[in-house]
């Protein structure tokens, strides 16, 4: 036995200690099986540098458009949004039916991710209509209603979240099936409240605001709802006409002019306070609901991992 041992590493000895063949630079497969490598391991940006000496090298390359899609796909896992979009645009007109449909797709997520809210709804409306896009059309619906969201149109987000949720319904198994996905549970009860406190939401008239406010100093920040600025401007403006008052009665030119002067002043500027703080509040109109709406969708989307399921 030991003999045959022997001569078995004898004659294989130069095949088991021969150098390793050097990578073979001429063909584009070296550099996507490098670039491939470096994706596995999440360095994107070396990954892409790896896919981008294939376009270089090989401009003839028949599977280019492919590599196209990997580098914007490394822009997108990247965080690199509006790099990701300049990859994928072209791609969207593509005659191969399978990179158009991934190609719209990752449009729509950059899109998304870019905070484009209506660029993202557009797409992701066109997504559900593809038939490349049918198994995925619970994770299309969700992303519709967060755009709309996005958007602050909470009246249509509602009404696609609903939509999502009974879609995830009348798809699930039986309840001792693997298949089930109870992360939607959980998801589904708050947003769908979430979206419901935000729909109620109503603006607030600045005109009205400043009508208020020249009736009575603070009447437009009472109307606003913001009573201790409200009755510090009542306040201030009161005070100040009181003792421009007291200097007319009195005589005293310098008291009069003074406090006439910061009485006008003040009731002014309390006027035009209320008209900027009725414009802050309607921009900032929903926002820490869709904040906590999209924290609630980052632990979906980790928990269920969306963008590796397309």
């Amino acid at each position: 036995m030991l003999k045959l041992t022997a001569i078995f590493v004898l004659a294989a000895g130069p095949a088991l200690f021969a150098a390793p063949k050097p990578p073979d630079f001429t063909r584009p497969q070296t550099f996507l099986q490098l670039a491939d490598a470096f994706a596995d391991e999440h360095d994107y940006y070396r990954a892409i540098t790896e896919y981008k000496k294939v376009i270089h090298l090989f401009p003839q390359y028949e599977k280019l458009e492919w590599v196209h899609f990997q580098i914007g796909k490394m822009y997108y896992e990247g965080g690199r949004y509006p790099q990701a979009k300049n990859e994928f645009l072209p791609l969207t007109d593509s005659t191969d039916a399978r990179l158009k449909f991934l190609a719209h797709n990752f449009m729509a997520l950059s899109y998304y991710e870019n905070a484009e809210y209506t660029n993202s709804a557009r797409l992701f409306a066109e997504l559900k209509e593809n038939p490349s896009g049918k198994p995925y059309l619970l994770d299309y619906t969700i992303y519709a209603s967060m755009a709309a969201a996005g958007d602050k149109k909470f009246g249509e987000a509602l009404k696609s979240m609903t939509e999502a949720k009974t879609a995830w319904k009348n798809k699930q198994p039986a309840p001792d099936s693997s298949a089930v996905l109870p992360q939607y549970e959980p998801f589904f009860e708050k947003s769908i409240g979430l979206l419901e406190k935000a729909e109620k939401l109503s603006e607030k008239s600045p005109y009205w605001a400043v009508f208020f406010s020249a009736i009575f100093p603070g009447g437009g920040h009472f109307f606003l709802g913001e009573w201790d600025t409200g009755i510090v401007s009542l306040s201030l403006v009161g005070g100040a006409a009181f003792l421009a008052y007291d200097g007319f009665v009195r005589e005293s030119t310098v008291q009069s002019i003074l406090f006439t002067t910061f009485a006008t002043g003040a009731y002014i500027g309390q006027a035009y306070s209320s008209y900027r703080t009725a414009r802050k509040y309607n921009e900032e109109l929903g926002d820490a609901e869709f904040r906590e709406l999209n924290r609630q969708f980052r632990s979906l989307n980790v928990a269920l991992q969306f963008q590796t399921r397309f």
